[in-house]
């Protein structure tokens, strides 16, 4: 019995086990996989040589696929297809892109057709992607190639889209100088910016500052079938801004500081890039620009005393001046060194090329090319144009509560334009003397920072309307003013201090192309350092024309003076007085000829600060005229130290006519053994 159990229980768990299994079999066990391939797509004859490379590596963005697939035992009812791409640019922290990724079940898309145009994505300022399609049959069964066909490439956008800027505009009120000279009239002005960005250029379109800015833009895209998706652009904002295009919109325009709300910004002064950006269907980018400077730079002109004021006295030398004694408590009248240094605008002064030199106690009125002392002030006034910045002054509510404040509205800040810079800078060089055409030492000193500055907080605050200078160098002095706008522009005509020497030469060589003509007036000159002086009134000196010598030992009595005596490293020196020690050398040049009638010249110096010596004159010296070169310099090294100080010449012809007993037993002498 129990045996029976056993049996019957085995036949149900072998009936069981058989009889489960049936249902859980596929149906379609004995359908086979379909099989796929990409088959040949038209060659590409920019990037395939045919019968070379007959698999495309690099395609065009806009590329026709064709593929193909086959069941043996059914028919194809479609494809699965998948497009990959990495990453345009490697991660922050690596230096090379990702790996091709692989599709997921998501990426498949399924199609019947045989073939398509695809368009691959790019990115923005990245024309090269790699991507990879991939794509499997699946048959009427519904059973897919395990195997799916792949073709791994790079998309490269060749024909990018055109950004096309229609139109650039600025417009704007400039401040121009009046017909009549007084003052500055405003005048509405358009300017258009055609200039594109070019490296190691500058820009040759210039707008006003606060101008009302206007770009009409619009793009075509150069792949056919593809349009563009978005229209970018940026000018002073950090990131480029989208603009909402519609389907087959033609253009769009920006604007900036024209008074409407969301394009009230007005974009800071200096020089501008407009970028307009273009984006097509597969994110391939190009950019137009224009550039541009916003902001005119100021110019600047001389302002100096008129000297043709009656406060003005006159030397003997022609000379205008004023003993300090006799100034006026409220300034000197036509010039700035007076209230109107704070009461007249600068685009409302006078062009006058004088200035002031301000030596011991007296007040001198120089013009161009003048002699100033050694060691003195010099004092430079300035007027200037601004045609479109602010009135921005530096002047802070703290800086206005100084003591010496004197108010004006010269020294009121305002948002408006005035037509006015709202200070200078100075630059001054010296050519060195003594100097040649040939030979030039140049003393180049730190331009000036910005006059005038009432701001405790500035550490270069100059509270000064004017350019101060001392000159403890002597040569020829070459200063620049350089007007600077409400926008921190300056006035850059004249770049440096060897620009500024070039014009002056070139002009003076008869040499100056037309810009340097018309910079000269820009520029002003002088001399520094008035030449040591001969005292010849006095009856004790000598030697005097036609003086004849009868022996070898020549007196020389060499009274001579110097009207501003500087020596070089003194403690006592002060700017604006001459040195307390006097400084005067004597060098003495004969020029005759010798008994045999051949030329001779002979040098002797006098010593330093020494007035009377005796020149010995050689024994071989013929009798007859001969010519004395006394040279006179106020310093103690010149030649070796350019700009130390300025030697002077006097010529005196004389005669040698030695008595018998004169004559000394010399060798040389005819007649002699």
């Amino acid at each position: 019995m129990r045996f029976r159990v056993g049996i019957l229980l085995c036949l149900l768990v072998v009936v069981s086990v058989f009889g489960c299994r049936d249902p859980l079999r596929p149906s379609t066990e004995n359908n086979l996989a379909p099989e796929t391939w990409v088959t040949a797509a038209p060659f590409d004859t920019i990037t395939i040589v045919r019968g070379t490379d007959t698999t495309p590596t690099r395609i065009p963005v806009r590329f026709h696929v064709y593929w193909a697939g086959s069941d043996q035992d059914g028919a194809v009812a479609g494809f699965f297809w998948a497009v990959t791409e990495t990453l345009p640019k490697p991660p922050d922290g690596f230096l090379e892109i990702p790996n091709l990724p692989g599709p997921k079940p998501q990426d498949y898309h399924f199609t019947t057709a045989t073939d398509t145009t695809f368009i691959f994505n790019v990115a923005e300022e990245v024309p090269d992607r790699q991507h990879g399609f991939f794509i499997y049959a699946v048959d009427n069964k519904g059973k897919g190639d395990p195997t799916p066909a792949r073709f791994v490439f790079v998309a490269t956008d060749r024909f990018p889209p055109i950004p096309l800027i229609l139109e650039a505009r600025a417009d704007g009120i400039v401040y121009e100088l009046s017909p009549g000279g007084n003052g500055v009239v405003p005048v509405a002005r358009s300017y258009f910016i055609t200039d594109t960005d070019r490296p190691f250029t500058l820009p040759r379109d210039t707008v006003p500052s606060n101008s009302r800015l206007t770009f009409r833009c619009s793009a075509r895209p150069r792949i056919p079938g593809s349009v563009i998706t978005a229209l970018r652009y940026k000018l002073d904002e950090p990131d480029f801004v989208s603009t909402n295009i519609a389907p087959g919109q033609s253009e769009f325009v920006v604007r900036y500081n024209d008074g409407t709300p969301g394009n009230d910004q007005s974009p800071a002064a200096g020089t501008k890039i407009f970028i307009l950006r273009a984006v097509d269907q597969a994110q391939g980018t190009e950019d137009s620009t224009r550039r541009f400077v916003m902001n005119f730079s100021p110019i600047t002109w001389w302002a100096g005393p008129d000297l043709t004021n009656p406060i003005w006295r006159t030397n003997a030398f022609g000379e205008k001046f004023i003993p300090r004694s006799q100034l006026p408590p409220t300034g000197l009248a036509g010039s700035l060194l007076s209230p109107d240094s704070v009461q007249i605008f600068p685009a409302f002064r006078p062009i006058r090329r004088t200035f002031i030199e301000f030596y011991e106690d007296t007040l001198w009125g120089r013009n161009e090319n003048d002699v100033v002392h050694m060691n003195a002030i010099l004092i430079f006034h300035h007027g200037g144009l601004d045609e479109d910045s602010q009135y921005g002054v530096r002047v802070t509510p703290l800086g206005a509560t100084n003591p010496t404040f004197p108010g004006g509205p010269v020294l009121e800040p305002s948002d408006q334009v005035n037509g006015s810079p709202i200070g200078f800078r100075s630059q001054l060089s010296v050519e060195n003397s003594p100097f040649t055409a040939t030979s030039r030492s140049v003393t180049v000193f730190a331009e000036q920072f910005l006059f005038p500055v009432y701001d405790p907080n500035d550490p270069a605050e100059l509270t000064t309307s004017a350019a101060y200078w001392n000159l403890p160098v002597s040569g020829r002095a070459i200063v620049v003013g350089r007007a600077v706008d409400g926008d921190g522009a300056k006035d850059r005509r004249i770049t440096d201090s060897p620009d500024a020497q070039a014009i002056v030469r070139a002009v003076d060589d008869g040499i100056a192309n037309a810009r340097q003509q018309d910079l000269r007036d820009e520029v002003l000159t002088f001399f520094v350092n008035r030449e040591p002086v001969f005292l010849t009134a006095n009856p004790a000196f000598a030697p005097r024309d036609n003086q004849v010598f009868t022996d070898r030992n020549w007196s020389m009595v060499l009274l001579a003076t110097d009207r501003d005596p500087y020596l070089r490293g003194l403690p006592s020196n002060r700017p604006g007085r001459p040195s307390e020690a006097i400084t005067l050398r004597r060098r003495v040049t004969l020029r005759g000829f010798n008994t045999s009638g051949a030329a001779l010249v002979v040098t002797q110096d006098g010593g330093l600060n020494t007035d009377s010596f005796t020149f010995l004159a050689p024994a071989n010296l013929a009798p007859g005229p001969c010519q004395l070169d006394v040279e006179l310099c106020d310093c103690v090294t010149c030649a070796e130290q350019p700009g130390e100080g300025r030697c002077v010449t006097k010529t005196f012809s004389v005669v040698y006519a030695p008595t018998a007993t004169s004559f000394d037993a010399t060798a040389d002498r005819p007649g002699t053994k």
